[in-house]
């Protein structure tokens, strides 16, 4: 969800080498996620998927890592997990703590109107050192402890990852087919659980749609594509992921997890559904030209700068709703979503320009310098053609 949008695909044609190369469809995809988000969280999660939304945060924030870990060993022949850490905490944690304290503030003499109490300061240690979900849920979500922090959650989800997947990958970054046999062996793992957390013992849906344990896969996925793309099955395996038959297949069966509407269902194999139709659609997007239809909405500007203001809308969103909520009476009132609406873009351009801006050119020093691309899988192994200079 907060990663930068780079990777090795190129904005001038199909799959390119590993680097950090800034892409803007991947904004693109971020936009599209965090408007399926705050749509369902607005009165429209009856028909607005916005459980999906945080799965494709989680699936791209997956890909954008595993992709700029392997540049800066392919820059630099070395992981640094110390700077890595470092431009995790950079990017998180300043929108972070503007969030914490605004809400803090406004809960002590406001939020009480419309049925909330004093945030507990348990629930702000979880909210700053990313445990929010096993918080809430050993509390039972009870509304007087996970409000405001609720959405929390899904960041402490990709902080456990940060914790973890790197230092996986530096020790085996040099056997990138050991790393596509773990992933898909965790990813396997994770499934068996949520069927015998769910169906066995008798853990409830919030826990296998909020704990890392039952959710991490749904990062792991993005990761294995990228993986995948590492070994010398990637040219192959992009040639029919990009096919007709697979992007048929992905759609469909991404398709079935909106329709069907079993329980053990959707808090079992949902997730993981979801996560194997993403890489075949993940990778189509990615490979298809430039001049297509989709690339192109998804590198237009106006998606591309709500891409980029995504963390910052996940984050406020609900705080920025709540001045209509107090005065309008309803969460759901018009005059609410729209003011929320208004509140929520104009924080989140303001903390871009005078928080996130200042602080990525200071993350920028602690990034690899010299980035040199070797690209494991070449425009031409793909295309026939000669890829373009970068």
């Amino acid at each position: 969800m907060q990663a930068s949008g780079h990777s090795n695909i190129g904005g001038n044609g199909p799959l390119l080498a590993s680097s950090d190369k800034y892409v803007p469809e991947l904004d693109g995809i971020r936009a599209i996620a965090v408007c399926l988000v705050v749509l369902a969280h607005y009165g429209l999660g009856f028909i607005v998927p916005g459980a999906f939304g945080v799965t494709l945060f989680f699936f791209l924030s997956g890909y954008l890592i595993t992709t700029l870990l392997y540049a800066e060993f392919q820059s630099t022949s070395n992981i640094s997990i110390p700077r890595f850490y470092l431009r995790r905490w950079l990017r998180l944690t300043p929108p972070l703590l503007v969030n914490i304290t605004l809400a803090v503030m406004f809960c002590r003499f406001s939020r009480n109107a419309v049925g909330g109490n004093t945030v507990p300061s348990g629930t702000i240690l979880a909210a700053l050192f990313y445990y929010t979900n096993y918080y809430d849920l050993a509390w039972g979500l009870n509304p007087s402890v996970v409000i405001p922090f609720e959405l929390f959650w899904s960041l402490a989800v990709e902080e456990h990852f940060y914790l973890i997947w790197p230092l996986l990958l530096a020790r085996n970054i040099r056997h990138p087919r050991r790393l596509l046999l773990m992933l898909s062996t965790l990813c396997l793992v994770i499934l068996l659980w949520r069927l015998i957390a769910h169906n066995h013992l008798g853990f409830s849906s919030a826990h296998t749609y909020m704990a890392t344990d039952c959710r991490i896969d749904s990062i792991l996925y993005g990761a294995l594509l990228r993986v995948l793309l590492q070994t010398d099955l990637g040219p192959a395996a992009v040639s029919i992921l990009r096919g007709k038959p697979c992007r048929v297949l992905g759609f469909a069966a991404l398709l079935s997890t909106f329709i069907f509407r079993d329980e053990n269902f959707r808090e079992t194999y949902r997730y993981s559904i979801q996560g194997v139709a993403l890489i075949p659609l993940f990778t189509a997007i990615l490979t298809d030209s430039p001049a297509s239809i989709h690339r192109r909405i998804l590198a237009s500007s106006p998606i591309v700068l709500l891409g980029r203001l995504s963390y910052s809308i996940y984050l406020f969103h609900f705080l920025a709703r709540t001045p209509g909520e107090v005065y309008f009476g309803s969460a759901f009132h018009p005059g609410s979503v729209i003011s929320g609406v208004i509140f929520t873009l104009l924080i989140s351009y303001g903390l871009l320009i005078v928080v996130e801006r200042p602080i990525a050119r200071l993350r920028h020093r602690f990034r690899a310098n010299n980035v040199i691309i070797v690209p494991p899988l070449s425009t031409a192994a793909l295309t026939g053609k000669v890829p373009p200079r970068l």
